[in-house]
């Protein structure tokens, strides 16, 4: 029988949004050693350690609540089979397992932004959460490909979450992105994006409403 220690971590950012996949070596992990995987922006998404080589910590920054959980597995339960880490709203939002699997799970992507959203109790006041979830979708796709950035020249970008809109920061510069999303005329200008490019020190719109005058003064 093989025993393989190596198994594939991923998990979303909560900070930046990023899915991050991660190479974790049960095996070598030390001793009272807390290992902490980052973002390229810099935040830990989890960390993971041991006492005694029976029984593994995992801490892990909640991109779907924003809080931060703890999990206690064996070291059978980590090896055995593919996990499935899931928010107290039943939400997976991690997972470690075979490299395989990991791949699937980026193409079809494991938040459900629609589903988040009414977890997240956003459903009580947002008329259009479809459109909403369509939107983060198509800008979680733009982010992941590198297409979300800033002219200062960081890609570090904290995403926010609003019942009208979603907004872009960049952590380096503080600029802004405002984009709309309460109309399909909103969703539609979104879709059309194949980059966002933030200016430094500056606040920008992505909003039906300027297309539509622009289109109207280029007339």
């Amino acid at each position: 029988m093989v025993i393989h220690g190596h198994k594939t971590l991923l998990v979303r950012c909560h900070i930046c949004g990023r899915m991050r996949v991660y190479n974790l070596n049960i095996f070598g992990i030390s001793k009272e050693e807390e290992i902490e995987y980052k973002c390229i922006c810099g935040e830990t998404n989890v960390s993971i350690k041991t006492m005694d080589y029976e029984t593994y910590w995992l801490k892990l920054n909640c991109f779907a609540c924003n809080q931060k959980h703890i999990y206690r597995y064996n070291l059978k339960e980590l090896l055995q089979k593919d996990k499935f880490i899931f928010c107290g709203n039943k939400l997976r939002v991690c997972f470690i397992g075979k490299e395989e699997k990991a791949k699937e799970l980026i193409d079809e992507d494991i938040v459900d932004f629609e589903k988040l959203l009414k977890k997240s109790g956003f459903d009580n006041y947002v008329e259009n959460l479809k459109i909403l979830g369509k939107c983060l979708k198509k800008i979680n796709k733009l982010n992941k490909e590198g297409n979300i950035g800033c002219d200062c020249g960081s890609n570090s970008v904290v995403i926010e979450v609003f019942s009208d809109r979603v907004e872009l920061n960049c952590l380096n510069c503080n600029s802004r992105q405002i984009i709309y999303a309460e109309t399909e005329e909103d969703l539609e200008v979104l879709m059309r994006k194949e980059k966002i490019l933030m200016h430094k020190h500056s606040i920008a719109y992505i909003d039906s409403i300027i297309e539509k005058n622009k289109n109207t003064k280029e007339k």
